[in-house]
């Protein structure tokens, strides 16, 4: 907290030494007409060399205001898209305020707008919807990257984790000169691309491929941010290469390479260290996918939401179904980690190629101790405990190829192909303890290894008709999905004392051996047609179908001293399933001047067959035929108003079959104490799922404001009910149906300038209720959690070579239990952050990150403080300041540490991870940051 206080005098000192504001400037601008000119750029200049002072736009009655301007002489400009801009000398008065007499600006001819343009140099204007800033006006060091000139514009933030916030929401695309390269959020492009070679951002909501396709909007878009680069650095190249060495033998090292011009998109990227650092967080794996990440409509999913359809792709992480890059929580424990990868795009024309290949290998050791109190229906307790050490070995290989083109004016094709294959080798050494009092006590030592091998393959074809009557169009997709995956491990356990007469009880001395081998098909299809019935009026229908077979093999032996290994016939089961689900609707969207509204209903049908015996083609030991009807109703409603502003709502039944890992019916006891089952008659979870919301964003203010409340009602929710054996208190989990929990989640937030374009504020909270139900010895049990969390966020950048930015959020979780309600529990999380950045003299910074945790539970005397002081100094060589020699201190305070606290349904943990603390590096590092941008006056 001293660092936090500390900084904050220091921006208060500096603000107080800035201000000598004595004026303040106040009027307004019109056309020939008289009409007010809302969203007018109006800059203050500097007769002598037209230096940018202080800028702003008019509002909805084309009014503005500067406060707190020097005393001195003075040029005002007003420019607006279409007209011709306007300047004059202001003549100040010796004392009050200024109110300048109105400006009117006259209407341009579209030949001469352009030249025009180039010669008026406003910040930022209004061009429609689009939000566009001229990078020139924003100064920033020598050989600053653009995440740092995104700092510097109003309107923009980048939070803690390095998004680009704008207006405050996430920005979710950023193109380059309009094209898709990087994917979602860009830190590799905001982090080595170089400023200076940046002419234009543009800020703005793009529409779905489905909607530009049709020419109507669906409501569904993404905030993009679009970076123009100048004519000069239109082709080049940029990345960087660093190598770094310190203390206790830590060493890091990564390099990267683009390249890209009006067709050709290249990207080479490489990374090593055994600092815990994966060299790729999930955004900079979504960014160097590039074109090729993630898009709307490239699932082939066509409908509208809430359908539940099967779907077996997720982003990123290491599971069955992701055909994503992984990516790993590597901050914990202690890790060694490599990767590679290629990344190449064409762009030309009505093509679009794109390309990938990642490489990528983790050797992570973590060492945690874990506690965990149950709490039983007649108000008792147990604990368990959990000190172990885990190493996981993990190597993964993804390729993906994507193909989109524009046949005609009328006719596209997107062709996906992607492919995995990964290896894990997990080793376990796990001491337990199961205390029920002072004097019964029980404790195992377990020892898990296994190996695992997953591959699998996917193919999407999409096929979209525009017809010659405006608005009636066609789509058609079909995919493949087909997975493998083998694993054998070895399990062994030791028991020092059980109290228990249950000969069948797993909490004993366990030595097995396990095979497992999985494979699924999936085939899907989809349809969708669009008809205008009027201009304002269409009709939408649409046909999905999946067809998805799996079958698990797994086999148990039990191994005793000498003795010829025997199945386990309990533990060992092969599962043959299949799910067939085909859902047909229609829906009624109306869409005229900025209001949506779309009614629709769809029929969906479930087919869960399957049989399950002990192993293949042995006796069948049961089977499973259900079949679910479903009717499912949408209603989604959004209008678009002037002064970007924004009003939604929406209504979805959703029906969502049950996981694959959920209906496979064996017993998982690879820890013995939390045994989970599957369940081969388990239903298709039904949800009913409303949202509302509003935002608003006021260029002229840089003022935005958000709310929104979301909310789910389950009819049929899939939970893990409980079975604690009354003498070992052993819990089994096995899935099963409920109905009658709930979810409410609101969100507000409230962005504002206190010095305008030098200090900026963001406060927002996001309350949330959560009603649970499960089963516990077959007894309903319900537990309520209240989560009340709050934020506040402040960028400071009073001065070319000072910024701060901190901040700091709150959670209060208060967990209610119905049957036990003196068990309840308050749960809080603090955190707060601050970043510093001072520009010395010599071309020397200095950095310094301060976090700050809190983890607090007053019922089990639960304190713990984790603060993490990171500083960094470092000088840019050479003319072009292209070197840079970096010395970085990493936890100063020698404090960091894993802490997770957690209340469920009937029980609350806490856990702690020994990490990685304090060590130091001294690098160098080479920056690529394109071709070198020539001054012009």
């Amino acid at each position: 907290m001293k660092f936090l206080i500390s900084y904050f005098l220091l921006a208060t000192l500096i603000f107080t030494t800035q201000a000598q504001s004595k004026l303040n400037i106040r009027g307004v601008v019109k056309d020939t007409t008289n009409a007010p000119l809302d969203y007018t750029s109006v800059l203050l200049l500097t007769p002598k060399d037209s230096s940018l002072i202080a800028y702003t736009l008019t509002n909805k009655n084309g009014e503005y205001q500067f406060k707190n301007v020097d005393r001195q002489p003075l040029l005002i400009k007003a420019t607006y898209m279409g007209y011709l801009p306007k300047q004059k000398e202001l003549i100040l008065p010796e004392t009050g305020d200024l109110e300048v007499e109105e400006i009117l600006l006259m209407p341009i001819l579209q030949e001469l707008y352009e030249v025009v343009v180039k010669a008026a140099k406003a910040p930022l204007m209004m061009r429609g919807d689009t939000l566009e800033y001229d990078a020139s006006k924003f100064k920033v060091p020598p050989g600053a990257t653009l995440e740092e000139l995104l700092r510097k514009l109003p309107g923009m933030q980048i939070d803690a984790d390095g998004n680009i916030i704008a207006q405050g929401q996430q920005v979710q695309k950023v193109t380059v000169d309009g094209r898709r390269f990087f994917g979602g959020n860009t830190k590799m492009a905001t982090q080595n691309l170089n400023a200076e070679s940046i002419s234009k951002l543009q800020l703005f909501d793009d529409k779905s491929e489905q909607a530009k396709l049709t020419g109507v909007d669906d409501g569904v878009n993404e905030k993009t941010l679009n970076v123009e680069l100048k004519e000069e650095a239109k082709k080049g190249g940029f990345g960087k290469i660093s190598a770094s060495g310190g203390t206790d033998d830590r060493w890091a090292a990564n390099a990267s390479y683009n390249k890209f011009d009006k067709t050709n998109q290249f990207s080479i990227i490489g990374y090593g260290n055994n600092v815990n650092q994966s060299g790729l967080s999930f955004d900079d794996l979504q960014e160097f996918r590039g074109s090729s990440a993630f898009q709307f409509g490239d699932t082939g999913d066509f409908g509208f939401n809430g359908s539940g359809g099967i779907s077996y792709i997720s982003f990123g992480g290491d599971n069955e179904e992701s055909f994503e890059i992984p990516f790993n929580n590597l901050s914990s424990g202690f890790s060694n980690n490599q990767a590679f990868g290629v990344n190449y795009n064409y762009l030309k024309d009505k093509k679009d190629f794109s390309s990938n290949y990642f490489f990528s290998r983790s050797d992570q050791i973590v060492e945690s101790y874990n506690a965990r109190t149950t709490f039983l229906e007649d108000n008792t307790s147990f604990t368990s405990t959990d000190q172990n050490s885990q190493n996981n070995v993990a190597g993964h290989h993804r390729a993906n190829i994507r193909f989109q083109n524009d046949l005609d004016s009328t006719n596209t094709i997107t062709l996906t192909a992607k492919g995995r294959f990964s290896t894990l080798s997990t080793s376990l050494l796990s001491y337990q303890e199961l205390i029920r009092s002072s004097t019964e006590q029980s404790q195992m030592d377990r020892n898990n290894q296994s190996d695992k091998w997953s591959g699998a393959f996917q193919g999407t074809a999409i096929y979209r008709h525009k017809f010659r009557k405006n608005g009636r169009t066609f789509a058609a997709s079909a995919s493949n999905t087909y997975s493998k995956a083998d694993q054998d491990g070895v399990q062994k356990s030791i028991v020092d004392l059980v109290n228990s007469t249950d000969p069948n009880t797993y909490f004993r001395n366990l030595d097995q051996v396990n095979q497992a081998l999985n494979s699924s098909n999936l085939i899907k299809s989809s349809l969708l047609f669009v008809e205008p019935i009027k201009k304002t009026l269409f009709w939408e229908s649409f046909y999905n179908f999946s067809l998805s077979n799996s079958e698990t093999d797994r086999k148990v032996y039990d191994v005793e001293a000498s003795d010829t290994p025997q199945l386990n016939a309990d533990l060992s089961r092969f599962f043959d399933n299949s799910i067939t689900y085909n859902r047909v609707g229609s829906s009624i969207r109306y869409a005229n001047k900025g209001s949506n509204l779309s009614v629709g209903l769809a029929a969906s049908n479930y087919n869960l067959n399957g049989q399950f015996s002990v192993v293949k083609e042995s006796d069948i030991l049961g089977t499973v035929d259900k079949n679910y009807f479903n009717l499912t109703p949408n209603v989604s409603y959004w209008k678009t108003m002037k002064g970007n502003k924004r009003l939604n709502a929406g209504y979805s039944m959703g029906v969502t079959p049950p996981n694959i890992s959920d209906l496979q019916p064996f017993k998982d006891i690879s820890n013995p104490l939390y045994i989970r089952e599957g369940n081969p008659d388990l239903k298709p979870e039904v949800a009913h799922s409303f949202n509302t919301g509003y935002s608003m964003y006021d260029p002229a203010t840089f003022i935005n404001f958000r709310i929104s409340l979301n909310s789910t009602l389950y009819e049929s929710q899939v939970v893990q009910n409980q079975t604690i054996d009354p003498e070992t208190f052993v819990t089994t989990y096995k899935a099963g149906n409920v109905s009658g929990g709930q979810r409410y989640f609101s969100y507000i937030g409230f962005g504002f300038p206190i010095v305008k374009t030098k200090f900026n504020a963001f406060l927002n909270a996001n309350p949330s209720y959560s009603k649970s139900l499960t089963l516990i010895n077959s007894i309903e049990t319900e537990t309520n959690t209240f989560s009340h969390n709050f934020g506040v966020n402040l960028d400071a950048t009073p001065l070319e070579w000072f910024n701060i930015y901190a901040g700091t959020s709150f959670r209060l979780s208060k967990t209610k239990y119905e049957q036990n309600p003196s068990q309840n529990q308050d749960i809080i999380n603090w955190s707060a952050y601050t970043n510093m950045n001072i520009k010395l003299p010599k071309n020397f910074y200095l950095d310094m990150k301060f976090n700050y945790n809190r983890y607090e539970n007053e019922s089990f005397g639960f304190d713990q403080e984790v603060p993490i002081l990171n500083a960094f100094i470092y000088k840019l060589l050479g003319q072009a300041k292209k070197w840079e020699v970096r010395l970085s201190a990493y936890d100063i305070f020698k404090q960091n540490q894993t802490i997770s606290q957690y209340a469920g349904q009937n029980f609350v943990s806490t856990g702690r991870i020994e990490t990685l603390s304090r060590y130091f590096l001294l690098g160098v590092t080479y920056n690529m940051r394109g071709v070198e941008v020539k001054n012009r006056r």
